[in-house]
């Protein structure tokens, strides 16, 4: 009897000596949740692991999360290359190896005799890990040089690929997208409940609440279903820690990052058919509210939720290389293509591009024709 997509995930997750978590860069916290919820289930199961993201900084507002495991910046020791000598006839006395000029030169001296090149062999072990498990992640060049260093680890290696997002282009050997959850830490509840529901702890139910509650703004967008009202119940029983999960993510903003947020809404501008709204930070905005770049994130998100018709946010903002602009949307416009003649870094959702000889009008003008153009793709 053929198994269904659940027993095929088992087998897989059973079968696999050390997998491989990874998500793209500077992840939600959704992704994040999502994907600790899933190491503490592989630690459940008694299974090595590695998590991996690359250019990994752990933001604070998710301190309050239960994990064991670091979150790796960049793939490494992926494989061992081997050389192999043979020793029978000509044994040896002394190994040592030095690197002049970025090459490694190895020194073998025989004790006796002369070594034949042709008893010199080389070859690699197999990949470290088993088995590969994408979290949000529609598209494997989004997770850059994790994906692009080493797409012959990719290409041999069985993904299991969970999502929730439409765009996902289904490139795994396991695909696990569910566009009706409204967050990847909702697919991975449904995947661990149904495997074996009896693993969800207290750490594991609150990293899946935090990711659900991170997604959803608190259960306030369109997205909220009774199903995941549902789950959300379920967590708390387990012993999800809602009431710190809310604390952490919504009564903590920094005074700082308060006030970065009232210069952006002081510059606020929209267009004329309120889809498109963009700002402009200075570095004095930066330095008069102690905020960096890495601040805007959040404020992206706040204007999304609280200006309904908005389907495209731009914040510009300047830097010693020049003016750039973090750009967001949730309608599902490709942004990477969109953008593409900026060689925009992200993902397609969220970009950040520099603009060089451009101006911020220009790309507003561009977003626009992006806009119209996907709208009427989609009739």
């Amino acid at each position: 009897m053929a198994l269904n997509e659940t027993q095929q995930l088992y087998e897989a997750l059973k079968q696999s000596e050390n997998a491989l978590i990874v998500f793209r860069q500077e992840p939600s916290g959704d992704t994040l949740a999502a994907g600790l919820a899933l190491s503490l289930f592989f630690e459940k199961l008694s299974k090595e692991h590695e998590i991996v993201c690359q250019d990994f900084e752990w933001p604070a507002t998710y301190d309050f999360l239960p994990h064991s495991k670091n979150i790796e910046k960049e793939l490494k020791k992926l494989r061992k290359f081997i050389i192999s000598l043979d020793i029978t006839e000509t044994p040896i006395d002394n190994v040592r190896h030095e690197v002049v000029d970025n090459k490694l030169q190895i020194f073998i001296e025989p004790r006796t005799g002369i070594i034949d090149q042709k008893k010199i062999h080389t070859l690699s072990t197999d990949y470290r890990h088993d088995l590969i498990i994408t979290l949000n992640t529609p598209e494997l060049e989004s997770l850059q040089d994790v994906y692009e260093k080493n797409t012959d680890f990719f290409y041999h290696t069985p993904i299991i690929n969970i999502d929730h997002l439409p765009e996902n282009e289904h490139y795994g050997h396991y695909n696990i997208v569910q566009v009706t959850a409204t967050s990847v830490s909702e697919v991975v509840y449904n995947i661990i409940e149904k495997i074996d529901s009896s693993l969800i702890d207290e750490k594991i139910a609150t990293c899946i609440l935090t990711g659900m509650i991170e997604k959803t703004r608190s259960f306030k967008t369109a997205s909220v279903t009774p199903r995941s009202l549902q789950i959300a119940s379920e967590l708390v029983a387990r012993g999800a820690k809602r009431e710190t999960i809310v604390k952490q993510l919504y009564q903590t903003k920094s005074v700082e990052t308060l006030r970065l947020w009232g210069r952006v809404l002081q510059n606020l501008t929209a267009n004329d058919r309120q889809d498109i709204v963009w700002s402009q930070i200075t570095q004095t905005d930066f330095q008069e509210t102690k905020t960096t770049a890495d601040n805007l994130t959040d404020v992206v998100d706040e204007l999304i939720l609280n200006i309904p018709t908005v389907k495209l946010t731009v914040l510009f903002y300047h830097t010693a290389e020049g003016t750039k602009a973090l750009v967001k949307t949730e309608n599902g416009l490709n942004l990477i293509e969109t953008l593409a003649e900026y060689q925009p870094l992200g993902s397609k959702n969220i970009v950040l591009i520099t603009l060089k000889e451009s101006q911020p009008e220009d790309i507003i003008f561009h977003l626009e024709g992006g806009l119209k153009s996907f709208g009427s793709s989609q009739k």
